[in-house]
């Protein structure tokens, strides 16, 4: 057969010597049959080795050659250099080799931070600043040019009396204090910052003025001595008042105005209650259950006492049944007393203060009510109290009302009418008529009628006359006794009828402080 097999299947034995170091064929079980191409073949075991053997050789030597090739195209991590070379042209991707060339001209128009490394190239830029970019990059040249256009040189100027000749960007510091501008221009001080803003030869302000500005580095606030600067007003100073460092704008001036008339309405109905500055304004007392003491704030401790006004009203018309007592405090008084007394339904007052320890009715409604006939009365309607000193061994107001002298002309008067009790305890006491705190037409007695307390009417009569004094004269009647007094030496009173005084009744209890009680007071003009 063509295929070297003999008949029995078997391979002849092409070489029976051993010339070629192989091993010849000995027996059956060295034969393997393999399928080539759809036939059955077979081989022996050593020409299979040796096949396989060929086949190793040539691919060792191809892997060889390929790893030369590789060497020369790969980077060595343990090699100081690489010279093989790099076949790229300009990267594309990230792991893409780039060569020194290809840096260098990338990185020949970056700038280092520490600026060591000069441009090798010149810079770019837009001509128009406006519309420049945040990353956009400008030369010297260019600032220094835009800075020219501007403030160019800063100069000393000192010893001279007008503006001195400049070119546009020229600035002056003012180094000594001089009226360099004293015939017809702003006043400069030393630090001063004066700007050329246009070329200009010199001069007097009226003739360049035009030319310059003036930068003040050194104002200060306005004062009343110094001129200076001032800031608008806040909604703070407008409040509190005590601002000296601001102005009012016409907005804040409005503002101002609204919040001089602002006011509260507070509803009291609890039987004590103490007034504060936050209850400015109206106080309605709500007295249907009990009755209600209104303490008043000391006047020393307001933060702006002459600013703040009660407007006290009997809120539900029950003052006659639970009356409303006003009480003062650090010492300050009302009407010359440290308590009054709102004892009429639907009555109102009004509280002003002196900013010192007084507090003023401006109206008295509920007990120094005027009648359409003029007629200003101060009554209580408890019968079995009335109104009573509360000190010994001086004379204490226990009520009075303001009357103003303008109101009568020369040749006109009022009458001043007074009842009040005295106890029958045997102590002495003095009863009188106040008349801005003179006391007239005193009383003076040690009331013994037993049960009974002795009743004193107080009635005196004043004329505005054309001289400096005015005429006064009066009677005291106690119990049933008349007891006319004059009114002063030579019946006479010195009244200023250009102003307001008080009418008061005043008491000097010798002994026991409730002794007397005062129970009306009425002031009646005459016709």
């Amino acid at each position: 057969m063509a295929n070297g097999y003999g008949s029995t299947g078997r391979r002849r034995n092409r070489n029976s010597n051993t010339n070629s170091g192989r091993t010849s064929i000995s027996s059956n079980s060295d034969i393997i049959e393999i399928l080539q191409g759809g036939v059955k073949k077979q081989i022996s075991k050593l020409d299979l080795l040796r096949h396989v053997e060929d086949a190793i050789k040539t691919v060792s030597s191809e892997v060889r050659s390929v790893q030369r090739q590789v060497s020369k195209k790969t980077i060595n991590k343990d090699s100081a250099s690489f010279n093989g070379p790099v076949s790229a042209s300009t990267p594309q991707a990230a792991n893409h080799l780039a060569t020194k060339s290809y840096v260098d001209n990338i990185t020949n128009n970056v700038i280092k931070n520490d600026g060591t490394v000069p441009l090798a190239n010149n810079l770019s830029y837009r001509t128009a600043p406006q519309s420049f970019k945040e990353n956009d990059i400008i030369t010297k040249k260019f600032v220094d040019d835009e800075l020219k256009a501007t403030l160019k040189t800063i100069k000393r100027e000192k010893g001279t009396n007008g503006y001195p000749r400049a070119s546009a960007g020229d600035s002056f510091i003012i180094e000594e204090d001089i009226a360099m501008f004293a015939t017809d221009g702003p006043e400069v001080q030393v630090g001063d910052l004066l700007l050329c803003i246009e070329d200009s030869q010199g001069g007097t302000h009226g003739a360049v003025g035009h030319q310059f500005a003036i930068v003040n580095t050194n104002v200060v606030f306005s004062t009343e001595e110094k001129a200076g600067i001032l800031r608008v007003a806040t909604e703070e100073d407008l409040t509190s008042l005590d601002a000296e460092d601001s102005a009012l704008t016409p907005q804040k001036y409005k503002r101002a105005l609204e919040l001089g008339s602002e006011y509260n309405r507070t509803i009291v109905s609890i039987p004590n209650y103490t007034l504060t500055e936050q209850d400015k304004g109206i106080v309605g007392v709500d007295c249907r259950r009990n009755t209600v003491t209104l303490t008043l704030p000391s006047i020393g401790r307001l933060s702006n006492p002459k600013i703040l006004k009660y407007l006290i009203k009997d809120e539900y018309g029950n003052s006659v049944r639970n009356n409303i007592t006003l009480v003062t405090s650090g010492g300050n008084t009302i009407q010359g007393s440290r308590t009054y007394l709102i004892n009429a339904n639907n009555a109102s007052v009004k509280l002003y203060n002196d900013g010192q320890d007084k507090w003023y009715l401006e109206s008295n409604v509920s007990s120094g009510a005027e009648t359409s006939q003029g007629v200003k009365t101060f009554v209580t309607s408890d019968i079995n109290a009335g109104e009573r000193a509360t000190t010994t061994g001086a004379y204490e107001t226990v009520m009075s009302i303001d009357v103003d002298l303008r109101e009568y002309p020369i040749g006109s008067g009022f009458k001043i009418v007074a009842h009040s009790l005295a106890a029958a305890n045997g102590n002495t006491k003095t009863v009188a008529i106040g008349i801005n705190g003179t006391q007239v037409l005193p009383t003076t007695l040690t009331t013994t009628t037993a049960p009974n307390a002795e009743f004193i009417h107080h009635e005196a009569t004043v004329l505005h006359s054309d001289t400096p004094k005015s005429i006064a004269f009066g009677f005291v009647i106690v119990g049933a006794d008349l007891d006319a007094v004059s009114a002063g030496a030579n019946n006479t009173l010195s009244l200023d009828w250009d102003q307001k005084i008080t009418i008061s009744v005043d008491v000097n209890n010798a002994t026991a402080a409730t002794d007397v009680s005062v129970y009306a007071l009425q002031v009646i003009p005459l016709k």
